[in-house]
């Protein structure tokens, strides 16, 4: 029988991410519009490239570059990264139940308007452009060591 090994600093790098999604960029959010926004927070796209919160998308691109970047394969850091869609869109949920009081017409509302779909797409965009950068910039890293190690 064959032992399963769970290799937890893979695991812990996306936990400490979604632990700093849910706290840094949702209560940056939170912080700016306060009770103001109202059930808009489920709709991300009108947040991120807003300019009174332009800083939440800087916060979000430094989350899943921080991600991608500690992974040992870049393939794993695209993975995770795409994984982060569904789980951002799920607390945008709760941060509006937070804010709002509980109410479950928030989710066919994100689904049935344009906005919904316009937020899945902009933050997978984002969060794969900046997945494939950091990848790009790991390799880079990667080489630059190895450079420097022989010229040592």
């Amino acid at each position: 029988m064959k032992k399963i090994k769970i290799e937890l600093a893979r695991q812990g790098t996306f936990i400490v991410t979604i632990i700093l999604i849910h706290f840094v960029f949702f209560g940056y959010i939170a912080n700016v519009y306060e009770k103001t926004i109202g059930i808009n927070i489920i709709f991300l796209n009108k947040i991120l490239f807003s300019p009174v919160s332009y800083l939440s998308t800087l916060i979000l691109i430094a989350i899943v570059f921080f991600l991608v970047f500690r992974e040992a394969f870049f393939e794993y850091g695209l993975r995770n990264s795409i994984m982060l869609v569904p789980i951002m869109i799920g607390m945008s949920w709760v941060w509006s139940w937070i804010m709002n009081g509980f109410n479950l017409i928030i989710i066919p509302l994100f689904f049935i308007s344009l906005d919904g779909y316009l937020t899945i797409i902009s933050i997978f965009g984002i969060n794969l452009a900046t997945a494939i950068l950091a990848s790009i910039l790991k390799q880079r890293y990667k080489e630059y060591k190895k450079k420097v190690k022989e010229i040592i």
